[in-house]
């Protein structure tokens, strides 16, 4: 009788493990995957663009946005850096480049350019 039990209470463990996993429940501990990030760009200049590139992700780049102008995009965690281009408008059509940034897994950026394109201002804020 107790052998018969015990089979009983394998089947039904094994069947309710069926079902957790048919569910997609997962059983045990897990390392949580890197959580997805935000990078905004904001432009508070008065005479460049900018747009800003991200140098490991085949060419991915925001749109340029012009003085006044923010636009934002979705970082996989896939993203870990970037760097900013500013390019002067009307007459001035020349471009220039900050310097590589990364971004922590996980983590949004804020990223201002402000000031003239003579001398412009960069500030990265990381959340």
């Amino acid at each position: 009788m107790t052998a018969a039990l015990s089979r009983g209470k394998t089947i039904a463990l094994a069947m309710a493990l069926g079902l957790l996993l048919s569910f997609g429940i997962t059983i045990g501990t897990a390392a949580p995957a890197a959580a997805a990030g935000t990078f905004r760009l904001c432009n508070v200049a008065s005479n460049y663009t900018a747009h800003a590139t991200f140098s490991n992700s085949g060419g991915f780049s925001t749109r340029v946005v012009g003085p006044g102008q923010c636009t934002s995009v979705g970082l996989s965690s896939g993203f870990r850096s970037y760097s900013v281009t500013i390019r002067g408008t009307w007459a001035n059509a020349a471009s220039k480049r900050t310097h590589l940034y990364n971004i922590p897994a996980g983590r949004s950026i804020d990223f201002h350019t402000g000031g003239t394109f003579a001398s412009p201002q960069f500030t990265p804020l990381v959340y």
